[in-house]
């Protein structure tokens, strides 16, 4: 739990660099997304390169932390704001992240809290 809180206070001042990952650390995007399916890795780093291209003053502020044992349910706020067309972003999103000895392993996210609870065999 203390590992992923760590990951979203540095988020919640755009440092996306927070945070001990495994090398081969998956990241599983919405379909809708910037960068929308899976990526693993190198392609991780790649993947939010092009998030911040077309994004700027990237912010994810966690409201609610839920553990699952193995697995972390975090409900947090995105802001952000379009390069291109100034369009502001606020969504809110549920992520489930897996933690394996102490390094963050996986990373999911759902567009709603109760997908994200069912994931890991939680109800509301």
């Amino acid at each position: 739990m203390e590992i992923v809180r760590g990951v979203y206070e540095g988020w919640a001042q755009g440092n996306f660099n927070s945070g001990v990952m495994s090398p081969d650390f998956e990241w599983q995007q919405l379909s809708g997304a910037v960068e929308p399916g899976s990526r693993r890795g190198e392609q991780v780093g790649n993947s939010l390169r092009r998030l911040f291209e077309v994004y700027e003053d990237v912010r994810v502020e966690a409201e609610e932390f839920v553990d699952a044992g193995d697995r972390v349910v975090v409900v947090g706020l995105a802001r952000a704001t379009a390069r291109r067309s100034g369009m502001e972003l606020n969504q809110r999103f549920a992520f489930v992240w897996t933690v394996s000895d102490g390094v963050l392993i996986r990373m999911e996210m759902y567009p709603e809290r109760r997908e994200a609870l069912e994931a890991v065999g939680l109800q509301e």
